[in-house]
Order: structure tokens, then sequence, then C-alpha cells
């Protein structure tokens, strides 16, 4: 890094908000200035988000652990500070080494969620990158995306060189050696087109498949993280001691994505939690999944950590009504005072159309369960706005909330109930992929209505900004007309459209606007089920007739069974090398 770049850092930083966002220098911080390849790890949001998500943990692991190569990490940074680079000529830069972006040979740009778009183009112009792939050089870096929202690439493939799709821990070393093995960037480009968990927009929608980890073993999770400076949204050490989900919730993406099942025996997560724990300075440790109280080994992992460090605060983020109450109570402690469950749907009419197989028994018994382990405040995830919804539906959803704070008065102590509702935003590659979101009044209504019935002694409501929702739903199932929108917005001010402060709705209704459509217009949209879909190239494992097929069931109002207790239901996830993967 040239002196005088680092002397206009160093200027810059004493003038904006947080500046320990990016200064580097963390504990487990890997910094490899001789390294003869340079790879550089973007979650486009603000530092206190990127720097707790596991995946860019996994890669600056894997990246690192190759003596040629170094990962270093780079967030979006907040508008104080790209205002103040942007005037006084500052490019974005590394963490590490305050290496500017655009000299890297591969930027890898981690996308988790929607929102995070208008950044990605952010990122790209305080880089000095060209936005667009098709105007870039042979200079500029590669630059590639990963992470679930990239399942459908349209709306963003403009602005990527490539895809990475599906688990990085074993297919993407074949990018890593892409990128060592050529000199140049067209070599390198010629060297991805051939790996099939690669998607490359210029070449056309060829079929990619999406890369399948299949050994899942402990060797791959990292033991020390980067421990932040500043705060966090997740201050903790974790463990991912299951990867996939065979429940079949039929709106959730990851449930689809992540297939089959695999997980990991309960002394290496306990080995590997430890671990953590000994060089991070948490003392708390969770153990993450999609549904954690869903994974096999789950009491004995909590009973021998805690054997091991009985003091340690364990966190079991994802808990289902019908299995969580075992686990919960294996991981209750003094210290611990807040438990969080899913229902998602409050009828069973709405639980067999959303294929949520509980009942309105597990639902209380769990409630009861968790104030009777000590637990003193619960959490309970909704969504509203599902298809075919009716008023019982949202009526419920407030039915519950008091049935909830009636259970915690029985038991006793004190306890609080929060109760939070979503609007439904329909995903690629699940059944309801061809539904449309409600329309904004009708959520509106129900919001209200939801406002107004549900008590508020003892029993808090919290409700999703029906205007991020809105454009959510628009980017999601967006096509290749909804880069040129994303590029107006961004052009017009948008950045940070998560962040309830930094939204510029205008920004993006005008954008919407000058494409001859609308947000609501998008996001309300259905797909008829013959439609020819913009994410049909990429290749889940999970076929489109059984998604088509459990649609279908979604409206007769039936449910399906969950394959690890109840048979095979022919999804395609098990088909080939991953088989025999899932757990019975």
């Amino acid at each position: 890094m040239a002196p005088l770049l680092d002397q206009k850092i160093e200027a810059v930083l004493e003038t904006v908000q947080k500046p320990s966002r990016y200064i580097g220098g963390e504990a487990n911080q890997v910094r490899k200035p001789q390294a003869a390849r340079l790879v550089a790890l973007c979650y486009p949001d603000a530092y206190e988000i990127g720097i707790s998500n596991q995946a860019l943990q996994i890669l600056y692991a894997q990246v690192n652990a190759r003596e040629s190569f170094a990962a270093e990490r780079v967030y979006c940074p907040w508008p104080d500070m790209a205002d103040a680079m942007r005037a006084e000529g500052i490019p974005l830069f590394t963490l590490e080494t305050w290496r500017p972006v655009g000299e890297v040979d591969m930027l890898g740009i981690t996308l988790q969620a929607e929102l995070t778009y208008s950044n990605v183009l952010e990122v790209l112009d305080l880089a000095g990158i060209p936005i667009r792939a098709g105007e870039r050089g042979g200079s500029d870096p590669i630059v590639i995306a990963g992470g679930p929202s990239a399942s459908n690439p349209a709306p963003v493939a403009p602005f990527f060189d490539a895809f990475f799709m599906g688990e990085s821990e074993e297919a993407f070393e074949a990018v890593l050696d892409a990128i060592d093995s050529a000199p140049d960037r067209a070599g390198r480009m010629r060297l991805l087109e051939q790996i099939p968990s690669i998607y490359i927009p210029s070449l056309g929608r060829r079929p990619v498949e999406r890369a399948i980890y299949t050994e899942f073993g402990i060797e791959t999770q990292p033991t020390a993280p980067v421990v932040p400076y500043s705060s966090a949204i997740f201050s903790r050490a974790s463990v991912e001691v299951m990867r996939g989900c065979t429940r079949g919730c039929r709106f959730c993406h990851a449930g689809t994505w992540y297939r089959p099942v695999r997980e990991r025996p309960a002394d290496q997560v306990i080995e590997a939690g430890l671990a953590q724990l000994g060089c991070t300075g948490y003392d708390e440790l969770s153990l993450t999944s999609l549904a954690t109280s869903d994974y096999t080994d789950v009491v004995a992992a909590i009973e021998g950590i805690k054997q091991r460090a009985p003091d340690l605060h364990l966190s079991l983020p994802s808990n289902r009504v019908d299995t969580g109450p075992v686990a919960l109570t294996a991981a209750a402690n003094a210290r611990q005072s807040s438990i969080t469950l899913a229902p998602e749907a409050a009828t069973q009419r709405m639980r067999d159309i959303i294929c949520k197989t509980i009942t309105d028994e597990m639902i209380e018994s769990a409630i009861e369960a968790a104030f009777r382990a000590g637990y003193s405040s619960l959490k309970m995830y909704f969504m509203i706005g599902l298809p075919r919804e009716t008023h019982d539906e949202v009526q419920g959803i407030v039915d519950l909330g008091i049935r909830a704070r009636e259970i915690g008065r029985a038991v006793g102590g004190r306890f609080s109930v929060h109760m939070s509702a979503s609007n439904f935003v329909p995903k690629p590659h699940t059944p309801f992929q061809w539904e449309g979101m409600a329309p904004r009044d009708q959520l509106a209504a129900k919001q209200a209505y939801m406002r107004r019935a549900m008590p508020t002694r003892q029993i808090r409501l919290s409700l999703h900004d029906l205007r991020t929702s809105m454009l959510e739903g628009a980017l999601s199932r967006g096509d290749d007309r909804t880069a040129e929108v994303i590029e107006l917005a961004w052009r017009g001010g948008a950045r940070f459209d998560a962040w309830t402060e930094m939204f510029q709705e205008q920004a993006w209704h005008d954008a919407f606007a000058r494409m001859d459509t609308t947000m609501d217009g998008q996001a309300t949209h259905e797909f008829g089920e013959w439609d020819e879909l913009p994410w049909d190239h990429v290749r889940s494992g999970v076929t489109k007739e059984f998604l088509l097929d459990e649609w279908w069931q979604s409206k007769a109002e039936v449910a399906t069974g969950d394959c690890r207790w109840d048979g095979c239901v022919d999804c395609g996830a098990c088909f080939g090398p991953v088989r025999n993967l899932l757990v019975h």
C-alpha cells in the first residue's frame, strides 16, 4: 500500500462514525502480504452484519489455507465513509492490508439477501471496477458471486463475471485452481467455464449444477474465526452441527437449496466448539443449522459441552416446535433467558398449506416446556400474506399470543411474549415460486388489525416493514430487466436498503417506472405453472416436477411428510453421490 493512500485513509477515519469498521487488525485476522494471489471476500453490508456471516468465515479459512493465496475482507462502507472516500479519491480497500480492491485477482461477493443488491454496485463503484462485467478489462479482478440469493442470478447477472452455485468447501477449490493456473484474466475465465458449478452470464443460460459438500467434515468448520473489534449482530462462537432440512416447508428457500441433510457427530461438535471458544474469548456458543433441535445428537452435544464448560451460555437459534422442548430443556441454564420458536402459521389449515407438520398441542407443549425450563422471554415467528390466507389465520396469531400469555401465567414467574410477523415473500426453487405476494393494501390491513387486536400487557408485537418486503418480493424472482432497475435505483441514491433509516423507496419507484413496470406489480406477479422461470437453468438438485407437485398439494391443503421419518418423497436431492447421506 502506498504511504499516501495510508495517510488519506487515516485522515478520513478521524471524520466518520465507527472507524473500527475499516481498520482491520482483529484477533485471528490472517495477513499474508507475500502471497502470489489475492482474493477479496466481500459481504455487501455494514461491518457489523458481515463479520458475523459464517459462510465468509468458511471461505476466509479455505482460501488462506492455500500457501499461494491470501484472503482479505471487505464490507460495504457506511454512507459517511463512502462519501468521504469519493471526496478524497480513496478506493475501496481491504481490512487486512488496506490494499485497493481493484488490484486483487478475484473479488468474491456473497449474496445472502436481495436487499443488498444496491450495495453490490456501491462496492464495485468504490473499488473503481466497472459495474458491468462487459465493460471490464484485463487489469480488473474477476468478480464472482455466491450465496443463497445467487440461486436466481438473473437480477444481478450483468454485474458479475461468474456465479458459484452451492457449497464451497469442496467445489470452490476448482475456482482457486483456475485463478492460480492461468496468468491472465482471459485464461482464468476460460478455466472457470469448465467448472460445473460455475455460471457465466456472458455465455447464455446454460445449465449449472449446485455444488454439494458431501462429506461435511468437521475439518472445514473454522475454529479460529475473526473476532470483531466493535459490536456485531452476533458476538459468539458457533459450530454448524447439521446442514440441510427435510421438513419441506413450502415457503422456505433454504430447505430446498441446502438438501440433503448431513450431520456432524457430537464428539466433533464438542471439540470444535471448545477450540473456538479457546481462541476467541467468547462466553457463548451457538449450535447452528436450519433446525438445530432436529439434529440427532443435539442432547449429546449439549451435555458434552456443558460437562466441559458448565458456565457456558449455549444458544440454539433454530428450534422446531415438535422437537425443540427436549433440546431447550437440555440447553437451559441460569444465564439464558430468551428462546425462539417458529410456528410460522397459527391455524392447522394454514400449516397444512405451507407443509408445517405441527399441531396446536405441539405448539402449546413447546411454550410450556420453554417457560418451565426457565426461559422468561419467548419469541415466536409467524408470516402473514401466505397463499390462500383468510382472516382466521391472522386472528389465529392473535389468539396464540394470548394463549402463550395464559400458559406463562399458569407456569408462574416473570415472563414476556414477543410475537413477530413477517410478510411472506415467494422465493425461487420453492413450491411457492409460482405465487405472488399479497397486495400491499391487504398486508397493511392485516397489520393494522393485529395492532388493534393484540393485547399489549406482557405481549409485544413486531411487524416487518411493508416497503422493504415489497422490494424484496420484486427482486427475489426478478429477470434480466430487473438488473436495469437495480442500476437505476442505485444511481438514484439507493443503498443499504435493508436499513429502515437508509431506505430510499422513491428511488426504487422511479427506477421501476422507467422500465415501464412497478415494484408492487413485480412483487405480486404470479407465474403460470408451465412458464419458463428466470432461474430454471440453475439445478438445485430438487426437481421442478417435485416443486410443482408440492404446489398442487398446497392448493389441496395437504401436507407432505418428512422423508427422514415418513419415507422418500422423490424430491431428487439424494440421487447420485449423496443418495445415502440422509440420516434415518
